[in-house]
């Protein structure tokens, strides 16, 4: 894996070597978006996602920018896959770091107010050090190689994490209820999720009347599948413990 994410605390991060951090700003609904240059032009609202091997766009921002179309890939969500447009791209550039010749998804329009252009994945992210500072609302993308002690502070805990099967997403080890399980870290997410099967496994009962229902999730095939919200108990990692999720 070539890159490295770090989640840090406010005012943790150093500019001294670095790009200015760019913004992280609200999208309206629970998403946190960064200024993007595509093909050279904008800046246009984007969400900056660890949860995508590549970057992608809406079908209205393809129209509106005339983006080049190329081949249909099948695309997979968490409601499932669909036969899905390319597009070819001239450049993706988030804080400095520019990548060139980059292939594009093509996602569905929303269902919800959110104002999105899309999603920069993976793709950008991969050779660098991306900082995410979220209670300051802020990201750095440092191109490596980076002194890591110039990013820490002293109460920094090192977490190692994981790969997935033909993906470029980052894991690691949880456990909830005493049940140890692998979680992606997902930027691209607005809340935290578990699946049902890890659900079962830590005693966890959605259909309980602790849990009611949430909203709607929307997957790549914009096909909706329903949720339930409610407490998991303590979430543990990285020899932390968090209590009350």
């Amino acid at each position: 894996m070539r890159r490295i994410l770090v989640t840090a605390a406010c005012c943790a991060l150093l500019s001294t070597t670095a790009d200015a951090a760019v913004p992280l700003t609200p999208a309206g609904n629970g998403h946190l978006l960064v200024p993007a240059l595509i093909d050279g032009k904008g800046p246009f609202p984007v969400i900056l996602d660890t949860g995508a091997d590549q970057s992608g766009f809406y079908a209205w921002f393809a129209q509106q920018q005339h983006l080049t179309p190329g081949p249909s890939e099948d695309l997979e969500g968490m409601t499932g896959s669909v036969k899905s447009p390319t597009y070819v791209l001239k450049s993706i550039s988030i804080d400095g770091r520019t990548i060139e010749h980059a292939t594009a998804d093509g996602y569905p329009n929303r269902h919800d107010a959110e104002i999105q252009a899309g999603a920069v994945g993976n793709d950008l992210m991969d050779g660098t050090v991306t900082v995410f500072d979220f209670p300051c609302r802020q990201v750095q993308v440092w191109p490596k190689p980076v002194d890591m002690a110039t990013l820490l502070t002293l109460k920094a805990r090192m977490l190692k994490g994981g790969t997935v099967k033909d993906g470029t997403q980052l894991t690691f080890d949880v456990t909830i209820h005493g049940v140890h399980g692998v979680a992606v870290l997902d930027t691209g997410s607005r809340d935290t999720r578990i699946n049902s099967l890890f659900a079962r496994a830590a005693g966890i009962d959605p259909a309980s009347p602790a849990f009611h229902p949430s909203e709607t999730i929307y997957g790549a095939n914009s096909k909706g599948m329903a949720s339930r919200e409610g407490p998991i108990g303590t979430v543990g990692f990285a020899g932390l413990k968090v209590p009350n999720v």
